[in-house]
Parts: C-alpha cells; sequence; structure tokens
C-alpha cells in the first residue's frame, strides 16, 4: 500500500523543510490586519517573531479548505492509497477535522493521530511515521508504535506576556493586568490530561521559579536515553539558557533538540514563551 504522510505548520518548520523530509506539509494561516499569510510558506519564523516585538496582535486560522482538497486530490492522482496526518492538538485548531472532511470527500482513506500538543513532538511523530511507512509497516502496527510514544509525553509552556493569552479569550484583560503587575507566570501545559487543550497547570512568582518548578515536574518522571526532549521559544534567548542547564544538563539522553515555538503557536504565548516537551522514542 502507498502511504502518504502529511502535517501541518503546527510542527515548526517551513514547507521546504518539511517536504526535504518526504513529507507533506499543510500551512495554517496568520492573520495581521487585514493581511493574511500561510505559515511557513510566505513568512519565516523571524518575521513572525518581529511583528510579536513590534506589539502586533496575531490572529490563527485553519489552513484554506481549496487548498486541503487541492492536495488530497494529488495524492490520490500520484497512486497514494492512505493518509497519516499528524495535526497540532484538535484541541486547539480544527485542522484535523478539516482535513477529515477533504478525505472523505476526496475518497482517501486516513489515519488521524491525536497528539494533543504540537511544535517539536508533531514533527517527531510525523517523521516517525514517515520512518516506518518507509520500514514497510501496516497502518496497524504503525498505529500501535505511534499511539504508544504519544500515550508517554508531556509539553508546559511558559509565558512572559499574558497580553496574548488575554487577547485570544485564555485570560480576561484584568487578569492578564494583575498577573503582570504580581510578575506572575503561569504554566501551561498542553497534553492529553488537558484534553489537548492549553490548561493551567501552576501559577509561580518570576520566570526563574516557574522554569524550575517545570523542569523538575519533568524530572520527576525520570526521563531517559529513551526519551526525546526539546526546549524551544519566542526569542527568550536568557530563560533559554537557564532552562538548557536545569533540564538538558541533567536528562541523560541523546536526543536533545533546542530551537524556536512555531509561529502558529507564539502568535498566542507573544514574545519571551518558553516551552519544554519529551516524548518516548518512537
Amino acid at each position: 500500500m502507498k502511504i502518504a504522510v502529511l502535517t501541518d505548520s503546527g510542527c515548526g518548520l517551513t514547507k521546504e523543510q518539511v517536504e526535504a523530509k518526504g513529507l507533506y506539509f499543510l500551512p495554517l494561516q496568520i492573520i495581521d490586519g487585514d493581511n493574511v499569510y500561510l505559515d511557513g510558506v510566505d513568512t519565516t519564523t523571524e518575521q513572525i517573531f518581529q511583528m510579536l516585538e513590534d506589539g502586533k496582535m496575531l490572529k490563527t486560522s485553519l489552513p484554506p479548505i481549496g487548498l486541503v482538497e487541492e492536495m488530497l486530490e494529488k495524492m490520490k492522482e500520484d497512486g497514494y492509497e492512505h493518509l497519516i496526518f499528524v495535526p497540532l492538538s484538535a484541541g486547539i485548531s480544527g485542522t484535523m477535522q478539516a482535513v477529515k472532511l477533504a478525505a472523505d470527500n476526496v475518497g482517501l482513506p486516513i489515519t488521524c493521530f491525536e497528539i494533543y500538543t504540537t511544535a517539536f513532538i508533531q514533527m517527531y511523530i510525523a517523521e516517525s511515521a514517515k520512518r516506518l511507512v518507509d520500514e514497510g509497516l501496516d497502518i496497524e502496527e504503525i498505529k500501535t508504535r505511534i499511539q504508544a510514544s504519544i500515550d508517554d509525553s508531556n509539553t508546559f509552556l511558559i509565558v512572559e506576556n499574558l497580553d496574548h493569552l488575554a487577547a485570544g479569550g485564555r485570560l480576561t484583560p484584568m487578569a492578564a493586568k494583575l498577573g503582570g503587575m504580581l510578575k506572575i507566570k503561569p504554566i501551561l501545559k498542553l497534553n492529553e490530561s488537558s484534553g489537548g487543550k492549553v490548561d493551567q497547570h501552576a501559577k509561580v512568582r518570576t520566570m526563574s521559579k516557574a522554569i524550575k518548578q517545570a523542569v523538575d515536574t519533568f524530572l520527576e518522571r525520570g526521563i531517559d536515553d529513551s526519551y526525546v526532549i526539546a526546549i524551544l521559544h519566542v526569542n527568550a534567548d536568557e530563560a533559554g539558557v537557564l532552562m538548557k542547564e536545569l533540564y538538558f544538563d541533567t536528562v541523560q539522553t541523546d536526543m536533545k533538540v533546542f530551537g524556536l515555538l512555531a509561529p502558529v503557536i507564539a502568535a498566542h504565548t507573544g514574545t519571551g514563551a518558553i516551552g519544554l516537551q519529551y516524548i518516548k522514542k518512537v
């Protein structure tokens, strides 16, 4: 069976980078007033981060439905008999449902993985699915292997500026203002326990204390060489250095990733945000 693997721009890479890995890429949309950009296609991560630095309040939207259907039709024409889709969490985006409907419309069987998160974990799962396809595993075997890793993963986000969460409806403007005055740094979780939605894990005073508590919580999991870990940030270099010292220097694994948070997620966290993730190796 010829199987295609698709992911979206929540993975944090560009169209060119994803396609170089043998995967299909679906861009979400980033909206700045009257300007609409295809994430990872017409913009770079640095450009979106600069917009945030300039104080812009960005919005995000689903991929254009016409683009989705056109892509799936092309897959069928190219002889693909099944599609594996690894989108960002259905709890924060309707992209999974949109692609399911499009696949049904064009008659392409589809397997969707609900990863309950986004960013590095999303890219790791998509790449792992492609590797298993290339190794000749069937769909059921792939589902079993991938799901075992998804079940042993976690994501924390710590935001520097609460205004973007308030603008997105995650906090009231008053709570954001009060939180800023009190230097409250919420540790947010995006995982299976939160239903794949952004939810509060804890509230901590100061960024350094929030980072330490988040890292300590992760270390309690007993992460070792059987895991992949990642730190992702939005122009949070100082916080990133501290987190690397506490997290990377403590965990004994050969797979450690340090990079930038996906623009479609950064649009809702603002600058200064930092996230940490772990997932069991596939």
